[in-house]
């Protein structure tokens, strides 16, 4: 164990850089806004989240949470002065600058930033609470009892609580059980473990691209839609009372009394320690780090610290082509901080530092001296974690030459033998591109067991996608003809006949069981004779799904389960049952089998009703021709692919876009003509 100096140390330094972090995220989220008001367009992206997502290498909801603090500290120069500002006397962190611009107005900003100097944020989330439940009620749209139940129902804050916070005992009366915000209470999350046959794994994975299709994209989005179409078939098939809805709910009553009480210890635990760390929350502890690399590291925050606090104003006039190389050299700075951030987050970790420290909760230490939440906070030391196994992963993302998001996409799938392959590959892909590719990865590394999956070839890929296609066309649900000599077939195939190489193995596997359950198609009879698997002798290969769900999911998926076994026929399991009623309920929706139904019903359901803009994955697609008919080009499918609204209107024909060669390798260029910000080449990414 640590000495309690070096833990000290350990927590000046975290406390610097997690202030450091607020001012380059802050003009970050500055840059991104002024860009957001019509400039992205201008370099060929159809959306704002499409160019941070590239072009920032940041989550969509990261980004989103930074220009909203940029936008609302625009009008309290004060406030944006402290959340930027390197000066311990007035600085404010992330979480408490994002707590008073809810209700600092220009007026008043000053008191606000005052009052939260002697303040905890757990004492300062009340009285905020109070003063925009007393706004409400003087605003005349409801009495001051129904301002307090609805600001403490969406704030996540008890009744109690708003309704005396005005009170001298806010600083050391405990919380109560229900002072937890939303966002602390929806981390409790389960891995539900379900071990199937490869047939079912993969009709669960066919599934999965279905509800894709339909707009689900996390995974407990997709259980939750699974369970509720299981639910409602269960409903209208059994006779009246044969399921309990209540008795499903209640599953785990006794578990959540316990995880109510815990709440309630953990909210007065907090209450009780803040006078152990109160004085080194607010003296603002922590220094730069005493090496010359250090200083010159932290000047150069500091310098972007002085612009964060002149605002967005510091920013008119700047150019589409100015505010992204911002963006760029902003993200590469903020990736190399966060390397080292998680660094330091997993020691202080290792060293046991915040209940050493005096703090009743590792959330508490988050939100109160790093200015973060403790989700934040432990996804930060999950990746530190598991950069120590893949070291090129970390020296990459360290050089600039991997962001933030590339990394957390490659450390899903690569291992210490793998993991030079999939840097390499990132460096060659854009997000939406590497995304694809992990996923399809992943795939394989569950059905076939392999832990060591390479980046997939062109041709592997392109067998993957047939699922997709299989999905969005309906044709999962019809047998292929014997005779069948479609592109696909032919490809996989080809796969199928190169020699087993131990390299590629988990991808020889997953894509010669593809292969076999696309031939079958999957039967949607939830009830009846012919819904046992096992229709083509995969029972001999089994999998492991492991699931990361909510609580309430997980509770919803067991007491559902329960009751509807008996119900269910012989051979069916509870995962078939709910992947077969999500196909019947929604299957209408698919396009016929072999795209006929609709003009260039082919060509979408080639591109997956995808946009097939490297950036893009929006699904309002249209055809465009990649050499224009008025210049001779013709409606075969290689000179045909699928984009969207934006990009084929605005991006190719608003010369925003230039997009040429055959539909299996398109040449993209995005941005404006003579100096483009980005170059693909069918899927390698070129210059950026």
């Amino acid at each position: 164990m640590r000495c309690i100096g070096e833990v000290e140390r350990l927590d000046a330094r975290l406390a610097s850089l997690a202030h450091a972090e607020s001012g380059l995220r802050l003009r970050l989220g500055q840059v991104l806004e002024v860009l957001g008001q019509g400039k992205h367009f201008e370099l060929g992206f159809s959306s704002v989240a499409a160019y941070v997502l590239e072009r920032c290498d940041r989550s969509v909801r990261w980004v989103e949470a930074a220009r909203c603090l940029a936008r609302r500290l625009e009008g309290l120069p004060e406030l944006r002065r402290a959340v930027a500002s390197g000066d311990a006397c007035g600085r404010v962190s992330w979480s408490m600058g994002e707590l008073l611009a809810r209700v600092a107005q220009p007026q008043d900003e000053v008191g606000w930033i005052e009052l939260a100097k002697s303040k905890t944020v757990r004492q300062m989330r009340v009285l905020v609470l109070e003063a925009m439940t007393d706004e409400r009620a003087a605003s005349g749209v409801m009495s001051k009892e129904h301002a307090v139940a609805t600001v403490a129902g969406t704030q996540g804050v008890g009744v109690a609580a708003v309704a005396a916070a005005g009170s001298a005992t806010v600083v050391s009366a405990p919380a109560s059980a229900s002072e937890v915000t939303e966002e602390e209470a929806s981390e409790e999350m389960c891995t539900l473990t379900y071990t199937v046959d490869r047939e079912e794994g993969w009709l669960f994975e066919a599934t999965r691209a279905l509800l894709g299709q339909l707009g689900e994209h996390s995974v407990d989005a997709q259980i939750e839609a699974l369970l509720a179409e299981g639910q409602g078939t269960l409903l209208a098939a059994l006779p009246r009372g044969a399921l309990d809805l209540d008795r499903v709910g209640s599953v785990d009553t006794a578990q959540q009394h316990w995880l109510q009480e815990l709440r309630r210890w953990r909210a007065e635990a907090e209450a009780r320690c803040e006078g152990r760390f109160l004085g080194s929350v607010l003296a603002g502890r922590g220094g730069s780090g005493g090496s010359e690399p250090a200083r010159v590291a932290q000047c150069a925050k500091d310098a972007v610290a002085a612009a964060a606090a002149l605002g967005c104003t510091s920013l008119e006039g700047a150019g589409c082509r100015e505010l992204d190389a911002m963006v760029r050299g902003l993200s590469r700075a903020l990736a190399r901080h966060e390397l080292e951030l998680s660094r330091f987050m997993l020691s202080f970790h290792r060293a046991d530092g915040w209940r050493r420290l005096g703090y009743a909760s590792e959330a508490q230490y988050a939100r109160e001296r790093l200015g973060m939440s403790r989700s934040s906070m432990a996804a930060r030391r999950a990746l530190a974690l598991r950069l120590e196994r893949l070291p090129l992963v970390a020296d990459a993302l360290g050089a600039g030459q991997l962001g933030v998001e590339a990394a957390l996409q490659i450390v899903r799938v690569a291992t210490a033998t793998t993991q030079g392959a999939w840097v390499t590959r990132a460096q060659q892909r854009t997000i939406k591109h590497l995304r694809e590719e992990v996923a399809a990865a992943l795939v394989a590394v569950r059905v076939s067991g392999e832990a060591d999956c390479p980046p997939p070839a062109e041709v592997e890929l392109a067998a993957f996608h047939e699922l997709e296609q299989a999905v969005v066309s309906g044709s999962a649900c019809q047998p292929r003809p014997a005779n069948d000599s479609s592109v696909e077939r032919d490809v996989s195939g080809t796969i199928l006949a190169e020699p087993a190489s131990d390299a590629r193995r988990a991808w020889l596997v997953m894509l010669g069981s593809l292969s076999q359950w696309l031939e079958s198609g999957l039967q949607l009879s939830a009830a009846g004779d012919n819904a046992a698997p096992s229709r083509m002798g995969l029972r001999a290969g089994r999998t492991a799904l492991r699931l990361r769900v909510t609580r309430a999911t997980y509770v919803w998926w067991r007491g559902l389960e329960a009751q509807a076994r008996r119900w269910l026929p012989r051979g069916l399991s509870f995962l078939s049952f709910l992947c077969l009623s999500l196909w019947q309920a929604w299957r209408h929706l698919l396009g016929a089998p072999g795209g006929k139904a609709v003009a260039y019903g082919q060509i979408y359901i080639r591109d997956r009703y995808r946009c097939t803009s490297p950036v893009c994955s929006r699904k309002d697609v249209t055809p465009h021709h990649l050499q224009f008919r008025s210049a001779g080009g013709s409606d075969t499918p290689a000179n045909t692919t699928s984009v969207c609204t934006w990009c084929h209107l605005c991006g190719v024909h608003g010369g925003r876009i230039r997009a040429a060669g055959s539909a299996g390798l398109i040449h993209w260029e995005l941005g404006p003509p003579r100096s483009p910000c980005l170059v693909v080449h069918g899927r390698e990414r070129v210059a950026a």
